[in-house]
């Protein structure tokens, strides 16, 4: 009785999907399908970067699947993987911020001395409707090419890590010395961020700080240019941006915290790590730099920070169309 009922219901759910199929297959006939892969360059913007920098171009890719609803109106799915970073050290002698010193002077703070850094992972779906300026109609009477516009929403995943530069002699900013021997293992290593706590988050005296999430809705706005280029395949290439709604793909948005407070909730790389400026030498000592007093500005919340694509499509027609009959 028991493997009756099984067979029962895998045949059922053949039945259903066949039949799902069926009526698919006739909803669709003639608005083609197209599938295929996408690959390019992802880049950034946000508080460790004053634009796009391209020495911090990295590579991306993943797999689309189009359904051309009209001759203007395609729709789109994504799935795409790339990688993101950032470092102050590209614009190392630009002032990031003006923080006060222990007696209360001003300072101006180089990018250079600020010495943070990141990179991540993204990892995006989204789904895409497009605008064919032109038409992309498939008979004599269209155009095998057109420019076109999109926009969407997507959810992505990332987690930025930095490389942890150990420097003998680090202290807080109260002189205290920042545990050397525990941090000297981690020397080299990328480090991931969110868990640490940078900003205070998961202290009791920061309790209004929570950890940021990993996974996060982004906004994908765009334009691009496509052509078919015979009875099946499509190429195109394309330029997106993607608003989000995180001050923190690179882990920094607001301001310096107390190094012991950190310390003793979450570690003592937490401590190092917040601030970067003492991994470097002051030429002017000797000695690592100082580092900075709480409440001076780390990042800017004045916007959330973006990521990019610059991208090659190439699609196969998979279902529907009809035979094409180019003008130029």
């Amino acid at each position: 009785m028991k493997r009756f009922k099984i067979t029962l219901i895998i045949l059922i759910a053949l039945g259903s999907f066949a039949n799902a199929t069926a009526q698919a297959k006739k909803r669709f006939k003639g608005k083609p399908i197209e599938a295929g892969i996408t690959f390019g360059g992802s880049n950034y913007m946000g508080d460790l970067s004053k634009g796009v920098a391209m020495n911090e171009t990295n590579m991306m890719g993943g797999i689309i699947c189009r359904f051309n609803y009209n001759d203007f109106i395609t729709l789109r799915g994504n799935a795409v993987f790339g990688q993101i970073s950032g470092n102050d050290q590209n614009y190392k002698g630009d002032v990031a911020f003006q923080h006060l010193d222990q007696a209360g002077n001003p300072l101006d703070i180089t990018r250079g001395q600020r010495n943070l850094n990141f990179k991540s992972n993204i990892v995006e779906f989204s789904a895409i409707g497009e605008w064919n300026i032109l038409g992309f109609e498939e008979t004599t009477r269209g155009t095998p090419y057109t420019p076109f516009l999109f926009a969407g929403i997507g959810v992505f995943k990332f987690n930025p890590r930095t490389q942890f530069n150990y420097m003998p002699g680090m202290v807080d900013a109260q002189g205290q010395a920042l545990h050397n021997v525990q941090l000297e293992q981690y020397d080299g290593e990328w480090i991931e961020l969110q868990t640490l706590g940078t900003e205070g988050q998961g202290t009791t005296k920061y309790n209004d700080r929570k950890r940021y999430n990993l996974t996060q809705i982004s906004i994908p706005l765009g334009v691009g240019f496509k052509q078919q280029v015979d009875d099946y395949w499509a190429w195109g290439i394309e330029f997106g941006a993607r608003k989000t709604f995180t001050d923190y793909l690179d882990d920094v948005s607001l301001d310096y915290v107390d190094d012991q407070i950190v310390g003793g909730a979450n570690g003592y790389l937490a401590a190092a790590l917040k601030d970067r400026c003492s991994e470097q030498i002051d030429p002017s000592t000797g000695l690592p730099y100082e580092r900075f007093y709480m409440g001076n500005p780390r990042g800017s919340t004045k916007g959330s920070d973006w990521y990019m694509f610059l991208n090659v499509t190439i699609t196969r027609k998979i279902i529907g169309g009809k035979t094409l009959c180019f003008t130029f």
